[in-house]
């Protein structure tokens, strides 16, 4: 483990100090407090007229100049300038010291209840891998105060200015130097609905490198090194989430056992234990990297995500997993049958004119994961609609609507249970 630094924040005793320039723009380097008092540094553009004026021209030959910015995250041995370009990541502003973080762990046993280990780890990787790509953590319930907002809060206060709040419309403005060179991206009340913002994050997941599109300032490209939290009362639904998505992770959240209404400050209290803590833990590449977000699929999936996931198939998905579970239960002999679109079409959906053959052909193929069979002839007591036909028919199978192994299958009344 190398040796933590201090952080240092530049003096601003000589007016020089106070300004950088990259390339041919000017910025101010101020420090402003947070909500817990703590100053943090920000990068404001500055006007060079303005600059002149207030400290006269001599100035501007003692401004720094750097070639561009850089990214280069670090919270352990943080570099402010690397080969003559600005490091846009900031030091955190805690110094590692033993003590106890009793609500800290309070609030992780909350949030992430029998995948605790995993939450540490997660924190772990944030805080000593801040380049390492990670899942995107969703904490959902429909049920007010149950902590999602503190843990998000907490976060915040942990890491500072290296943390973007953003509100969902902003993932698909065309601007994004709000969270483009964000260590951590949040977005509390999440409802995602428009397909393009759910994509952008996804991209965003695992995404290299992000051309930094700011207003008055020309473009350049940089390192990218995004986590997303979200934070939602939809559990369900807060976005669209395919059965072979595996960049989610989703918890859910209920009422606290234990309340603190000081909860806030005593969690930035603990920082500095919190963090001597994760720093004392066995590194977390130990075992070898499994995946690039370093969980695997089976250490993050859980209940809630494969419930999002079912809610995010289609109306007809679910409109045709009702058909056709109904069909087996009244047609208990057979074990499976053959069906075109074609044939559902008219034996289902006939008056209904959003319902095309091709949507349903792309629903079987998308979200059933069937593939049509090579030309057959197909008998009347192995159709769907009981007339013969040649074609290239689908096959549904019992066994993708039934338990075959759960015992209240055994009579003529099975379980239906949730494709």
């Amino acid at each position: 483990m190398p040796k933590i630094k201090r952080p240092k924040i530049p003096e601003k005793s000589a007016a020089s100090l106070q300004y950088i320039r990259v390339g041919i723009d000017y910025f101010k380097i101020i420090h402003k407090p947070d909500r817990y008092n703590i100053l943090q540094k920000e990068i404001k553009r500055w006007n060079k007229q303005e600059i002149m004026q207030d400290h006269g021209k001599q100035i501007l030959y003692d401004i720094p100049k750097y070639d561009d910015f850089i990214l280069k995250p670090d919270n352990i041995n943080f570099e402010q300038i690397y080969k003559n370009c600005y490091n846009l990541y900031n030091p955190i502003s805690y110094i590692p010291q033993k003590g106890e973080w009793k609500w800290s762990e309070i609030l992780l046993r909350h949030v992430f209840g029998d995948q605790f280990e995993a939450g540490l780890k997660y924190l772990q990787l944030l805080y000593l891998y801040p380049e390492q790509i990670l899942p995107v953590l969703v904490l959902v319930s429909t049920t007010r105060q149950t902590g999602k907002s503190t843990f998000i809060d907490w976060v915040n206060a942990i890491f500072g200015k290296n943390v973007a709040n953003i509100e969902p419309d902003s993932i698909g403005s065309t601007f994004n130097g709000e969270y483009a060179a964000a260590n951590i991206i949040t977005i509390d009340e999440t409802m995602i609905e428009r397909k393009s913002a759910v994509e952008k994050i996804k991209s965003l997941a695992t995404k290299k490198y992000i051309s930094v599109n700011m207003k008055f300032i020309n473009n350049f490209k940089l390192p990218f090194f995004g986590k997303f939290i979200l934070a939602s009362n939809n559990e369900d639904d807060f976005m669209r989430i395919s059965d072979e998505e595996i960049r989610f992770w989703v918890r859910k959240l209920s009422i606290p056992e234990e309340f603190n209404h000081n909860i806030d400050i005593d969690l930035v209290n603990e920082i500095p234990a919190f963090l001597h803590y994760l720093s004392s833990l066995p590194d977390p590449f130990v075992d070898g990297k499994k995946s690039r977000m370093v969980f695997t699929p089976e250490e993050i999936s859980n209940e809630y995500l494969l419930k999002v996931k079912e809610q995010s198939h289609s109306g007809l998905f679910k409109e045709l997993t009702e058909i056709l579970t109904e069909f087996f239960e009244n047609n208990s002999d057979k074990e499976k049958v053959y069906a075109r679109p074609s044939d559902i079409k008219v034996h289902y959906f006939q008056t209904n004119a959003r319902i095309e053959r091709n949507y349903i052909r792309r629903v079987l193929k998308n979200e059933f994961k069937l593939e049509p069979s090579e030309m057959m002839r197909v008998r009347e007591y192995d159709s769907l609609t009981e007339i013969s036909f040649v074609g290239k028919p689908f096959l549904l199978e019992k066994s993708m609507f039934f338990d075959e192994n759960d015992p209240k299958n055994d009579g003529n009344d099975p379980e239906i249970l949730p494709f």
